[in-house]
């Protein structure tokens, strides 16, 4: 690599160019036409204001999406109820047959759905406690 380096080197120096008077003035005029780039100010309250429309965006959808799963949830008496006597409800399909030694039961679909529900909230109020830390207020 020192060969290269030197070749290199020595291959620059024997570099012989030199820039004519109409070009040199062309560079001198363009580079006093050009004003030096200046680093835009950090605005801290445009950032702040962006951060406080996310929080609140944020906010809305997660009480939108608990509003959403509890629009049609049966209420309390609801989910209790008497069993409806079998002689009311019509035989539309055939009783399943299952095989012996074979252990059946009921899927539950309602739990995973309680479960997020409650996952939500427990988010939720970690976001109100995180507004409330920004904001320094006691509620």
């Amino acid at each position: 690599m020192d060969e290269f380096e030197k070749r290199l080197k020595q291959d620059a120096a024997a570099i012989d160019a030199e820039i004519g008077p109409v070009l040199q003035r062309r560079l001198d005029a363009s580079l006093q036409g050009v004003e030096p780039l200046r680093p835009a100010a950090v605005r801290k309250q445009a950032s702040m204001r962006l951060w406080w429309a996310s929080s609140l965006t944020g906010l809305a959808a997660a009480v939108a999406v608990i509003a959403i799963l509890n629009w049609n949830r049966p209420g309390p008496e609801t989910l209790h109820s008497e069993p409806v006597a079998s002689s009311t409800v019509p035989d539309l399909v055939e009783p399943l047959v299952v095989p012996p030694g074979l252990d059946v039961r009921t899927a539950d679909f309602t739990r995973p759905l309680e479960t997020e529900l409650e996952n939500l909230r427990s988010d939720m109020e970690k976001a109100r406690e995180t507004v409330r830390k920004d904001l320094d207020f006691t509620f």
